[in-house]
């Protein structure tokens, strides 16, 4: 069986899991509502299942593969175990805003303490990470560097389209890097989750049906971290193999770092969201949501062939 199939299959599951999830937000108000919080934009509830409708449809198309030994069942086993604690976080998260205000502090000692877990069960289960440095130092920071890419993310879940394009941007990237390198676990991922991410970018487009919610940014995050050090273990293991895949991860790193510098260096808490984006700003000069979305592709895919490019 062709690889692409697979990308063709989640393409099309993912299409009809997400107006099934949309209803099912809607009759149980599982949705964002829309307020006086400056920080939304939209002006009535809209459901925040598509993270868990592009998890489903990973774990039905992984089972596929499975079946037809295109992967191992210990390396499904620890994706799809890991992937479900990240989504029970998000939609966690998702739930507690709908309910009131968050606890930062709170929330980032639950993300670590999971994203611990999350990382010994990726070891545990040989999802391809192969290191020579002490392993309580790679635990450590793999813990952070989860943690931050799934709060980068995060972030970038803004405008409507923009976090699973850039995702979408950063899958392709892989893709291109596991057809190069030959790694057919990267290249199964990769393509499942790219299929996963356009059929929901079908409904989260302007105007959008359904967002992906906490638990959608957590878990693409997550996705992007376990491509990123599949390929940072790459042999030779050099520096380009770690600051690549970085790169690839792209825009919602390089946003997240500055929103932190700009809300710290004007003496506000970094865990306070505001309008300082890069998409805001666009949006605020004029842009429509569409345009502005095209706009951040574009340098998400530069920032992603630089990736690519660095370490071939």
């Amino acid at each position: 069986m062709n690889y692409f199939l697979l990308f063709i299959f989640s393409f099309i599951l993912s299409a009809i899991l997400m107006p099934i999830l949309r209803k099912l937000g809607l009759k149980y108000h599982l949705c964002d509502e829309p307020a006086e919080d400056r920080l939304k934009i939209h002006t009535e509830p809209i459901p925040y299942l598509g993270g868990v409708g592009i998890f489903l449809t990973m774990v039905i198309i992984l089972l596929i593969a499975i079946f037809l030994k295109k992967i191992s069942l210990s390396q499904m086993i620890g994706f799809i175990l890991s992937g479900g604690l990240i989504i029970f976080l998000g939609l966690w998260d998702d739930f507690k805003l709908k309910r009131g205000k968050p606890r930062p502090l709170l929330k980032l000692l639950s993300q670590s303490l999971l994203a611990l877990v999350v990382f010994l069960i990726l070891i545990k289960f040989d999802i391809n990470l192969q290191f020579s440095i002490n392993p309580i130092l790679l635990i450590l920071a793999g813990v952070f560097y989860l943690v931050g890419a799934m709060n980068a993310m995060n972030m970038e879940d803004g405008v409507n389209g923009l976090a699973g394009a850039l995702v979408g941007v950063s899958f392709l990237g892989f893709v291109v890097l596991s057809l190069i390198t030959g790694n057919s676990l990267a290249l199964i991922f990769s393509l499942i989750l790219i299929g996963s991410v356009l059929g929901f970018l079908i409904y989260n487009w302007e105007p959008a049906s359904i967002f992906m919610g906490d638990n959608g940014s957590h878990f693409l995050g997550f996705s992007l971290v376990v491509l990123a050090i599949i390929f940072t273990g790459h042999p030779p293991y050099n520096f380009k193999w770690f600051i690549g895949p970085i790169l690839m991860i792209g825009l919602p790193i390089v946003d997240a770092v500055w929103a932190i510098i700009r809300r710290v260096a004007s003496g506000k808490s970094p865990f306070l969201g505001d309008r300082g984006h890069l998409y805001d700003r666009l949006y605020q000069k004029g842009l429509s949501i569409p345009q502005t979305v095209l706009i951040c592709c574009l340098i998400q895919a530069i920032l992603v062939a630089a990736g690519i490019l660095l370490v071939i």
